[in-house]
């Protein structure tokens, strides 16, 4: 891959600029299991190289899919700087020397992880199992003039399951795994998460119960990741200096629950996929974001870190095609400190949302949300009940403020290369009707 970055940052000295270039070689394979067998499986593989440049104290950029060595994107990036005419000094070069090439993580669905996969989806006849499996591996290689080159291998795994089980009603669950190994994921799907699916699938096939009422309420990891994520962009230092997060001037104010804890983390031992830097070479080192509910500090990238007079957080992060870097976590992980189980308490029927079904209402900036969902009643003798189709609303900043605990198991909700991770949590700041 270097070959292509020489010639790209020695073209850029030619014509008076400094330079750094981005490169990434991607694949994918993907499968789908029904029935005990396969019923599709693609592999593809792509490139694209991604040029920044400074000259005469603008920033120029372009990108080139399917990447490789051409002149013609130094001129179309010095082009683009002479158009926009801001003022973007070069950064500083690293003074550290590159560690050389790391390899992380490099999944890949081989013969036996297809048929173990297969196997998994021969179920009962009331139940019908579709797992969709994907294997992501990428080559990341970034090259500023006059240093030597960063370059490292990650990867990770995704596995789909969509359970569907037919009663009186039909019951549906989806539900994403995500994990550097394939192997780990598969044997946690196998030990447990694939019955307990099917399980509940087969509870929401019932009846719903004429009335709801309960005690207590249990907001599902795989609900909670997906709720949080609306507050991700609060987190940011380019809303902040934009004026689009809530959060902007709160720094050192409690703003969620005592004992909850925010991290973004992508070396972390649960991160599903390691990077050791961000898309603009800043080493990442896991900001803290939350301290026992009080407020930080907000993740930033080169730019945004530059405008506000501080340093960046490793959070500049490219798009799918090698877009122009923005603000993004790599692995924001939600943790309370305090646990009381996943059980109901004695004596109390739980509500239990397990399933996000989209947003109705819901608002970036304000953290406002409706959206549909669905749930089980957790009686005391521990019998599980279909709630039915159910509406949560609410507010996402108000939410993080009313977690009175959590119940210990991490669900993970993906785009593109950041994930966002929380377990189920105990709330009481959640509307729910019918």
């Amino acid at each position: 891959m270097s070959e292509a970055s020489d010639f790209l940052n020695a073209t850029a000295a030619d014509r008076g600029a400094d330079s750094e270039v981005w490169e990434n070689a991607h694949e994918t394979d993907e499968l789908v299991c029904r029935e005990g067998a396969v019923e599709r499986r693609v592999a593809t593989a792509t490139t694209a190289t991604a040029l920044t440049v400074w000259k005469d104290g603008g920033e120029g950029y372009a990108v080139h899919i399917p990447g490789g060595a051409d002149a013609s994107l130094v001129d179309t990036a010095l082009a683009v700087g002479r158009s926009l005419g801001f003022a973007a000094p070069a950064p500083a070069r690293r003074t550290v020397p590159a560690t050389g090439p790391r390899l992380l993580a490099d999944p890949r669905l081989v013969e036996t992880v297809t048929r173990r996969l297969a196997k998994l989806t021969a179920g009962p006849a009331d139940v019908d199992v579709e797992l969709r499996a994907r294997a992501d591996r990428s080559r990341v290689l970034l090259h500023r003039a006059g240093c030597e080159p960063l370059q490292h291998t990650t990867g990770t795994f995704q596995l789909q399951a969509r359970i569907t089980a037919k009663d009186r009603r039909v019951g549906f669950i989806a539900h994403q795994m995500f994990g550097r190994s394939v192997d780990a994921v598969l044997e946690d799907a196998e030990r447990a998460e694939l019955d307990e699916l099917t399980a509940l699938a087969r509870v929401l096939a019932r009846e719903p119960v004429p009335r709801l009422s309960h005690d207590d309420v249990l907001v599902d990891g795989r609900v909670m990741a997906k709720l949080f994520m609306l507050a991700v962009p609060a987190f940011q230092l380019d809303s902040v200096l934009e004026g689009r997060s809530p959060l902007a001037g709160r720094t050192g104010e409690r703003i969620g629950s005592a004992g909850l804890s925010l991290v973004d983390d992508p070396m972390a031992a649960d991160s599903p996929l390691p990077t050791p830097w961000d898309d603009e070479g800043t080493a990442c080192h896991p900001p803290t974001l939350l301290e026992d509910g009080v407020l930080r500090g907000f993740l930033s990238s080169r730019r945004t870190a530059a405008e506000a007079g501080t340093v960046s957080t490793g959070s500049g992060r490219r798009g799918p095609s090698g877009e122009m870097p923005t603000v993004q976590p790599g692995f924001l992980a939600l943790r309370p400190a305090t646990s009381l189980g996943d059980a109901p308490l004695d004596g109390r029927t739980l509500l239990k949302v397990v399933q996000a079904n989209g947003a109705h209402t819901s608002n970036a900036i304000t953290g406002d949300f409706s959206i549909g969902a669905n749930a089980v009643l957790i009686t005391p003798d521990g019998a599980q009940h279909n709630a039915g189709n159910i509406t949560l609303a609410g507010n996402v900043f108000e939410l993080l403020a009313r977690i009175d605990g959590h119940d210990g198991r991490m669900r993970l909700n993906r785009s593109h290369t950041s994930f966002v991770a929380s377990p189920g949590v105990w709330t009481s700041g959640l509307t729910i009707g019918r």
